[in-house]
């Protein structure tokens, strides 16, 4: 595996079956997730009036820019190279999404269905039992059986180009979109954030 996408996963035998090959969008993405675009922009400010003043402090902004470019380089290369999975919405107050994957590292499938929250796409009009796409990123370990934890993010809030949306979503096959269904029927209602594996989904295993 190349160096570039070695930088958005996380094991060097990580390869999505399905990647994302979505080109952001950084002002749509920094509406819907402002923490540390917000953060490293402040950084940047401050740190540079500090320098105006005091020459020493001049590392200071190289270093905010640098993080800063860290940072959109990995969104970048989790949209371009990170795993797309099919979800839909479960609840719209709050907005709830359910995303299906099998986090299985090895032979054997380990399938689940993740419901988390998440924030409401810009300029869309989702309803509970839509289809969605997300791309995830997946913590863990490759040498374990199964990753532990993945982080879905839904497409919308990376473009707002309909084609390239469209284009996700006609990506995963509809065997993917049964086993979302089939596996929300068997959760627990009412539906809590967590992680159900569909061989055993009475209990979610805790968020990472």
């Amino acid at each position: 595996m190349s160096l570039v996408p070695r930088l958005a996963l996380v094991d060097d035998r990580s390869v999505a079956s399905n990647p994302g090959r979505v080109s952001v969008q950084p002002f749509r993405f920094a509406a819907h997730f402002p923490f540390w675009p917000l953060s490293f922009a402040c950084f940047f400010v401050a740190s540079t009036g500090w320098a105006a003043f005091r020459p020493s402090f001049w590392p200071l902004p190289a270093l905010a820019l640098t993080l800063n470019l860290l940072f959109w380089l990995r969104v970048k290369l989790r949209f371009r190279f990170g795993c797309v999975n099919p979800s839909r919405i479960v609840s719209t107050a709050p907005f709830m999404l359910a995303v299906f994957t099998d986090l299985t590292t090895g032979e054997n499938e380990y399938p689940v269905i993740k419901i988390l929250p998440h924030p409401i796409p810009r300029g869309t009009h989702y309803s509970v039992g839509d289809k969605c796409a997300t791309v995830a990123m997946y913590n863990g370990s490759a040498e374990a059986e199964h990753w532990e934890n993945f982080d879905p993010i839904m497409i919308d809030c990376a473009t707002k180009i309909p084609s390239a949306i469209e284009n996700v979503l006609r990506s995963m096959p509809s065997e993917e979109w049964s086993n979302l269904q089939e596996g929300l029927k068997n959760l627990p209602l009412p539906l809590k954030t967590g992680i159900y594996p569909l061989s055993n989904v009475r209990r979610p295993n805790p968020e990472a």
